[in-house]
């Protein structure tokens, strides 16, 4: 088990990794590491949402796991509430699993109709 600072470093380092990845690979330039908001919790990155009309629209909520241990249902629960306190439309969960800090390498983790209107917005589903 790690210490509760050694935990602290390590998802700090894990949100750091994502947000470079996200800003260098697919050009988020506004992501950042969302500090701690507690109960009114929003996920951990900030600065990442769909643009219409030249205007913001809504965030993308994510929360940023270890995969080293898996805890799907209760992630999923917290995803839910974060992706509702953000106000965003649509969540996941950037799963890293262990020994990984290439973030091409991660898992990513959505409720199943959220990954099907994806698809239909890309064309897959009619």
């Amino acid at each position: 088990m790690l210490k509760p600072s050694t935990a602290k470093r390590k998802g700090v380092e894990t949100e750091n990794f994502f947000v470079e990845y996200i800003k260098e690979k697919w050009g988020v330039v506004g992501a950042e590491r969302r500090r701690l908001s507690g109960v009114e919790d929003r996920g951990d990155i900030a600065g990442w949402f769909k643009v219409k009309d030249g205007k913001k629209v809504k965030d993308v909520a994510v929360e940023i796991k270890s995969g080293a241990k898996l805890a799907i249902p209760t992630w999923m629960a917290e995803l839910e509430v974060e992706t509702l306190n953000a106000g965003a439309d649509l969540g996941f969960i950037a799963v890293r699993p262990k020994g990984k800090p290439n973030v091409a390498e991660w898992y990513a983790m959505m409720e199943m109709d959220d990954f099907m209107a994806l698809l239909r917005e890309a064309g897959y589903v009619d």
